[in-house]
């Protein structure tokens, strides 16, 4: 996508060196920015919803994200925009450390996004996002320990979807977004090693993620 977007960001270069976006329904040239790719990048506030579950703390667990976006103009309103993100997500528990006992333990959670969202103009300058995401659970962390996530009763396919609000001035991009996941964080069944309170499995626990991001962009 970013091969592609570059390419046409030269070819469709107004008299005078300024740039438009081009309307893929129209084949015309418009005003309204909407085609380009870019790289973006920012804050997660990460809790969790669902079952009340004895030992997990919901509160907002602060990290990062980032990635590379691709927009496709359909006209001078209208666009699509696909990315790929590195999320970091987490949550903390009580969970069982050996003959009944328990600690306060924090979880990392990695995760590779792909969200695919209509992007629809108010104004030149601001524009909302609606969309269905994937997403990829690629690692996990216990404290400083490396966890196998099927072994410990996670789910590696999450799926859901996001909508957001975001600003431009120039190149640049600030937006705020929700991820609403559909996808239930452990897996049904219990835990294989015992790692995870056994209460949490068959709970129906999801992310539930607030993104603030800043983002540099090229357009056509």
């Amino acid at each position: 996508m970013a091969v592609g977007s570059s390419t046409a960001a030269f070819s469709q270069a107004r008299p005078g060196g300024s740039q438009s976006s081009v309307d893929y329904t129209g084949g015309g040239v418009t005003e309204s920015r909407n085609t380009g790719f870019g790289i973006k990048g920012g804050y997660n506030f990460n809790t969790l919803r669902g079952d009340d579950i004895s030992g997990i703390e919901r509160q907002s667990r602060s990290d990062l994200h980032g990635g590379f976006y691709g927009q496709f103009g359909l006209n001078e309103f209208s666009s699509v925009q696909a990315e790929l993100l590195y999320s970091r997500q987490g949550f903390e528990a009580n969970t069982g450390v050996g003959a009944g006992a328990s600690a306060r333990q924090r979880y990392r959670m990695d995760y590779f996004m792909l969200p695919v969202m209509y992007v629809g103009n108010f104004t030149e300058n601001l524009s909302f996002h609606v969309g269905p995401q994937v997403s990829l659970l690629t690692n996990i962390r216990r404290d400083e320990k490396t966890l196998d996530i099927s072994a410990n009763g996670f789910n590696s396919l999450d799926y859901g979807a996001v909508g957001g609000l975001e600003a431009r001035v120039g190149p640049a991009r600030l937006g705020a977004r929700y991820n609403l996941s559909l996808g239930k964080l452990f897996e049904d069944g219990n835990s294989q090693t015992g790692i995870i309170n056994p209460s949490f499995s068959n709970s129906k626990l999801y992310n539930s993620l607030v993104q603030v991001y800043v983002g540099i962009g090229f357009t056509q």
